[in-house]
C-alpha cells in the first residue's frame, strides 16, 4: 500500500501537547492510498490529535472544548449516537463520526484535523 504524504500546517503542539516532530511522524500514516483512492487512518489521526487517547478528557481552548481520540468539537457533537460528548463515546463511534462528517471529502478532513494538514481547529 503507498503512503502519501499530507503536508502539514502545523504552527505549535497540538491542544493535548503532542510536538510538531511526532505530529509530522504520525501524518506520514494519516492518508493512504490503497490504489482506489485515500482513506483516512484514524488510529494515526488519534495519535497526533490525543496520543491515542481515545477517552482524553475535554480540552478547552480559544475555539472551544474538544474530547476523545480524535478532539471532536463539543459544539459539532450534539449527542451522536446517545453520547453527550465524544470521550464517553467509544472508539469505533468516534470514528463513525467523524467519517459522516467528512462523507468522502478530503478537503473537509483536511480543514478539520490539523494532523491531517488544516489550520488549529478550524471548525471541528
Amino acid at each position: 500500500m503507498r503512503r502519501l504524504l499530507v503536508a502539514l500546517a502545523l504552527a505549535g503542539a497540538t491542544a493535548t501537547g503532542v510536538g510538531c516532530a511526532q505530529a509530522q511522524e504520525a501524518a506520514q500514516e494519516i492518508v493512504e492510498d490503497d490504489g482506489g483512492g485515500w482513506t483516512l487512518n484514524w488510529d494515526a489521526v488519534a495519535r497526533c490529535e490525543s496520543g491515542q487517547n481515545w477517552g482524553h478528557g475535554p480540552v478547552r481552548n480559544s475555539a472551544g472544548t474538544f474530547s476523545g481520540g480524535l478532539m471532536i468539537g463539543h459544539q459539532y457533537w450534539k449527542g451522536y449516537a446517545g453520547y453527550s460528548a465524544p470521550y464517553l463515546a467509544p472508539k469505533h463511534v468516534q470514528i463513525q463520526w467523524a467519517e459522516d462528517l467528512i462523507g468522502g471529502s478530503y478537503s473537509v478532513a483536511d480543514r478539520a484535523w490539523q494532523c491531517i494538514g488544516g489550520p488549529a481547529r478550524s471548525g471541528v
